[in-house]
């Protein structure tokens, strides 16, 4: 989807739902932007290390050369995974139960293949006109996070349009909302539920992902949904409060750990 086109529907969306961070999007690129964060070559590094420096208006830039670590280049379609991959998550990290089950777990991802050189993630304000934004990534509360869901359920006789995997940081912030794109009735990911990327996040906050079609689907439906009602209004004062009391100064509040 067009940048301007997801600009517009993110302006009309935080009017009823607030984010914690700017809205992210992700796009992908022939040339990498001159200002833009670069991963040191040979050396790993957590994409997540640099949200507070993304928030800022930076722009992280991942490609098959440098993407911080081996799993990112594996999870954006750049790589595949190795395999000694599922010992890792089993001995080292124990996420898995055994290396069975890690190996398992590599075998779902089947993450689309990088289309580009660069693949670009940036707050969505940053992205540059006439862009494609293929996914949008909302960092919300959690009071947030029921108002997303419940939208993602509006236009659906099902009530499981909302996916909460076990999943790396970047696999749920970018490949399966990616993935999505290919479905007739694409699904949300909340995503940041991986242990070994929530010590850059505060508590708080939480992440719901999902295909900018989708994204901008789901925000024209806001005047005829809940979203006016005034019960939802008094959850929107509760939760904008919330976010001015814990701001220092300004009006985000202290997410990042230093």
């Amino acid at each position: 989807m067009d940048s301007r086109t997801v600009k517009k529907n993110l302006l009309e969306l935080t009017q009823y739902i607030p984010t914690e961070l700017p809205a992210m999007g992700w796009y992908f690129s022939n040339e990498q932007p001159s200002s833009a964060l670069v991963f040191e070559k040979g050396k790993w590094a957590c994409m997540f290390q640099y949200m507070e420096q993304i928030t800022a208006g930076k722009q992280l830039c991942f490609s098959s050369q440098l993407s911080g670590c081996s799993g990112a280049a594996c999870y954006l379609g750049f790589k595949t995974p190795s395999q000694q991959a599922g010992g890792f998550l089993a001995e080292k990290e124990k996420f898995k139960k055994c290396i069975e089950y890690g190996e398992a777990f590599y075998r779902e991802i089947q993450a689309i293949k990088a289309k580009n050189n660069y693949l670009i993630l940036s707050r969505i304000q940053d992205v540059p006109e006439n862009t494609n934004i293929e996914v949008v990534n909302l960092w919300v509360s959690a009071m947030a996070l029921t108002g997303l869901v419940t939208l993602a359920n509006y236009d659906s006789p099902t009530n499981n349009n909302v996916l909460i995997p076990f999943a790396s940081g970047c696999q749920s912030m970018w490949t399966m909302p990616y993935k999505e794109k290919l479905n007739q009735n694409p699904k949300a990911v909340v995503g940041s539920m991986d242990p070994a990327m929530r010590e850059y996040l505060s508590p708080q906050v939480l992440l719901f992902s999902l295909p900018s079609e989708r994204f901008v689907k789901l925000a024209g439906y806001i005047p005829n949904s809940f979203l006016l009602n005034s019960s939802w209004g008094e959850l929107l004062r509760r939760c904008r409060s919330a976010v001015v009391k814990n701001s220092p100064g300004i009006c985000l509040p202290p997410l990042f750990k230093k």
